[in-house]
């Protein structure tokens, strides 16, 4: 980060941040709130408490379980061993004072749960009750995630480690640089498509079947604090701490649901309840193609028709002509499944009398501008060839 931007940032965070002390009476030391009853301090306005929760977790996670899918090239081979143990896990959530993240956001509460001495899991919690004790907050939070160990988010590789990079930065405080793992991109694939969404909450109802008791929006969040930075009302702040802890147990809930369906995908995508196709994928970006193409080819039996038109483009690129024959008659009737039909007897079995009718077909189906032209273009060489095999003449 140049010094000209770090600048810029830091006058935008004094700029927000005297906003608010001045929204604040103009003596605004406070006496411990009610609601950090149990809490240790950890430094001017920072405060910490640790709690105990049975441990979800299996010996280990596999970071390729979770990782984003690669959008190029063949899938790699597995690397062996490696799996990250339960232990080095730490699994990370802040809340903040704004959603969008920015210099003017900072994070005035961080959970972090992790594999405790006596094998439960563990729940650090550190709270900032004002502004100026920001770097003490960071210590103590900075403190957990020790060398060695890797992060356990939910969509912190967009939200949580930046804002956390950007506060470090800020406050003249060196940010962590630990292995990560984004939870988020699993349960997309796993379960959004089956319940319309992947927020921790639904999936935590959906598919752990875990309801929250007495709890807060997430987007309410920040307006509860920064209320009580202001006036020192903490009415809602007991369900904020609840609700960032009820987040981080369920992340770990989940992690480890995630990783049982990637342990044993054949068995568990017997169940009801996970998105074939989106396993499948995610087996095949691994480097498992057999159990992949094996999920994918069930789901395109079943009439997935994203997974029929995966395995088409697959099989065919490897010249597995016998696998192409299969699978196609599971494609729909759509533009796309009529123009990958006509690839599929043009270029790899060669009956141009078939690839012209789905040309054809796939020109009847074209909803675009662009995609008429693409099969006007393949129709016509296709007649070429055709042509020219004939001697000139044939009739297609």
């Amino acid at each position: 980060m140049s010094g000209q931007l770090k600048g810029r940032l830091s006058r935008l965070n004094k700029g927000r941040e005297g906003a608010a002390a001045r929204a604040r009476p103009a003596d605004s030391t406070r006496p411990k709130p009610g609601f950090l009853d149990g809490w240790e301090g950890a430094g001017e306005h920072a405060w910490t408490r640790m709690l105990d929760f049975p441990n979800p977790l299996p010996e280990s996670l596999d970071p390729e379980a979770f990782a984003p899918l690669r959008r190029r090239g063949l899938a790699r081979d597995p690397e062996p061993d490696g799996r990250v143990p339960a232990a080095s896990l730490r699994f990370l959530d802040l809340e903040t004072t704004g959603l969008s993240g920015g210099a003017g956001t900072i994070a005035f509460l961080a959970s972090i749960g992790f594999v405790g001495e006596g094998g439960g899991f563990t729940l650090a919690q550190a709270f900032l009750d004002d502004f100026p004790g920001e770097p003490a907050f960071l210590g103590a939070v900075l403190g957990l995630l020790e060398p060695g160990s890797t992060i356990v988010s939910y969509n912190g590789r967009a939200f949580d480690l930046p804002l956390l990079r950007t506060r470090c930065v800020l406050n003249g405080v060196p940010a962590p640089s630990l292995p990560h793992v984004d939870a988020l991109f699993a349960a997309r694939r796993l379960w959004k498509r089956i319940h319309g969404g992947a927020s921790l909450g639904l999936l935590e109802r959906e598919v752990l079947g875990i309801e929250r008791g007495e709890d807060i929006p997430g987007a309410l969040i920040p307006e509860a604090w920064l209320s009580f930075a202001r006036t020192g009302s903490s009415g809602l702040m007991p369900l904020v701490l609840s609700h960032n802890a009820d987040d981080v147990v369920g992340l770990a809930r989940l992690a480890a649901r995630a990783q049982a369906i990637f342990d044993d995908p054949l068995s568990e995508a017997a169940l009801s309840g996970v998105d074939r196709f989106g396993l499948g994928r995610g087996l095949l970006a691994a480097g498992r193609e057999a159990e992949g193409e094996e999920l994918l080819e069930a789901a395109a039996a079943e009439g997935e028709d994203r997974a029929a038109l995966l395995l088409l483009r697959r099989y065919r690129r490897a010249g597995r002509d016998a696998d192409c024959l299969r699978v196609e008659p599971w494609l729909s009737s759509t533009y796309r499944a009529a123009a990958e039909r006509a690839k599929l007897y043009e270029r790899t079995i060669g009956n141009l009398v078939l690839a012209s009718r789905w040309a054809a077909e796939a020109l009847s189906l074209a909803s675009s501008d662009a995609e008429r032209a693409e099969s006007e273009l393949r129709a016509a060489r296709i007649a070429r060839k055709a042509g020219r095999e004939a001697g000139g003449g044939i009739n297609i």
